[in-house]
């Protein structure tokens, strides 16, 4: 780090100021960074197997062989928090990479290029590099071919889309697929490793994990309260515990400690210590903007709040508590296919609906990602589905979650005042 403050010292200055404006809270900034000093220790640890993953893996498998998660993204959405990935998604760009692709994927190749540490981008080359197809396909040709250019052993996970007409005969089939891709994962990481399997300690990771993400879980319903006790600016930051799932037993006793706090503050205070509702509640649809936080900020001002996004409820898979082995591996198969945030069109419709009655929302923004294509598809279809059964403003919001070249100020502050607005007009016409 130091060369790095010495060679790029108004990168490092930019960094720190941009990333410390985020809603960051004392104790997530702390297990932040303890997951990224113990990502640069695991790599220098020759006894110690590290795995480079994406969303969705099931780091559990990882976990209970003592393998340590390195997560290329995380560390691109550390670069987008602190404002500095411009220079790097060029750089990957540069190099022929096209403007067209995921802007994490950019930000990572460049920040791994230009030799970043992960704090600003740039992870960490891991002994084995491990995706899914389950959000995008983008994550499977990405760590494929970063697992084939710096040569190392690669596994990808194939989990089917549970497309509009299926039914449970198909669903019991793709879980059976994949399940039995969970056994060759086994057979590859014992290869890897040289260490046997154990399912006594999976299910000791996995039971982890299931009380992690349910503790979660139990924290996000308390968003349908009035007023709702966070809002999207700090919900980003809140689900990395569980999203990178590096220290299971930190994540829960964080979330144990949070949840206690917020069912003093809605189940024991008197009614007239809370405020009240939100003057708009709104729901968010797609992945955040990390390098604009300041847009959420600015709506809040507005008195619009962001108390719903699927895509920070999705990041907690496991829902469900298992018992056995076989059970568990079912179970997980099931959690991968039908995940919130990889619904089809029909599917989507209703569950957004209901969120929307849910959270009592008033008005939805849909973030069509220019680096996220598979999110973005269908959004007009969307947006005209459901303006016309739940009659709330909906704003398509175009811009990239890490790539701030495709953030127009101007245009997008005028979008959003007028949706602002339209949502208190149509408050005043139902009263």
């Amino acid at each position: 780090m130091i060369g790095f403050i010495a060679k790029h010292p108004k990168v490092f200055y930019e960094g720190v100021k941009g990333f410390m404006h985020q809603a960051l809270t004392p104790r997530i900034f702390a297990l932040l960074n303890e997951y990224t000093l113990k990502s640069k220790i695991a790599t220098l640890l020759p006894w110690k197997k590290t795995g480079n993953v994406v969303a969705g893996f099931p780091v559990e498998f990882l976990l209970s062989l003592d393998i340590f998660p390195l997560w290329p993204e995380v560390f691109a959405i550390y670069a987008g928090a602190a404002g500095v990935t411009q220079p790097l998604i060029e750089h990957a760009e540069s190099i022929g990479y096209s403007r067209d692709l995921c802007s994490y994927m950019k930000t990572s190749i460049g920040a791994y290029e230009k030799k970043y540490p992960c704090d600003f981008g740039g992870p960490p080359k891991g002994d084995i590099y491990l995706s899914t197809n389950m959000i995008c396909d983008t994550h499977v040709k990405w760590i494929e071919n970063e697992a084939r250019r710096l040569a190392a052993p690669y596994f990808g996970l194939d989990v089917p889309s549970y497309v509009s007409g299926s039914d449970e005969a198909r669903l019991e089939r793709y879980i059976d697929y994949v399940v039995a891709q969970f056994y060759d994962l086994i057979k590859f990481l014992e290869e890897q490793t040289g260490k046997s399997f154990s399912e006594e300690k999976f299910m000791k990771t996995v039971n982890k994990s299931q009380e992690a993400c349910l503790l979660y879980h139990e924290i996000y319903n308390y968003r349908k309260r009035l007023p709702a006790p966070q809002y999207f600016e700090f919900q980003r930051l809140f689900m990395l515990p569980i999203g990178v799932m590096w220290n299971l037993d930190s994540a829960i006793k964080y979330y144990r400690k949070y949840l206690a706090k917020i069912k003093k503050r809605y189940d024991h205070a008197p009614p007239e210590e809370l405020t009240g509702r939100e003057k708009f509640r709104v729901m968010w649809e797609g992945i955040t903007i990390w390098y604009k936080v300041d847009m959420y900020y600015d709506l809040a001002e507005k008195g619009a709040k962001v108390v719903y996004e699927s895509y920070t409820e999705s990041v907690a898979f496991r829902k469900k508590r298992t018992s056995t082995f076989p059970e568990t591996l079912r179970q997980m198969a099931k959690e991968l296919i039908l995940t919130p945030y990889t619904f089809n069109l029909e599917n989507r419709i209703s569950f957004f609906e209901q969120k929307i009655d849910e959270y009592d929302i008033d008005g939805l923004i849909l973030h069509a990602n220019l680096s996220c294509r598979p999110s973005s598809t269908g959004l007009l279809d969307l947006k005209d589905a459901i303006q016309k059964n739940r009659g709330i403003p909906i704003l398509i919001l175009n811009a990239d979650m890490d790539d701030p070249r495709s953030y127009a100020e101007g245009p997008t502050q005028t979008r959003l005042d007028s949706f602002v607005e339209m949502m208190e007009e149509n408050q005043q016409s139902k009263k």
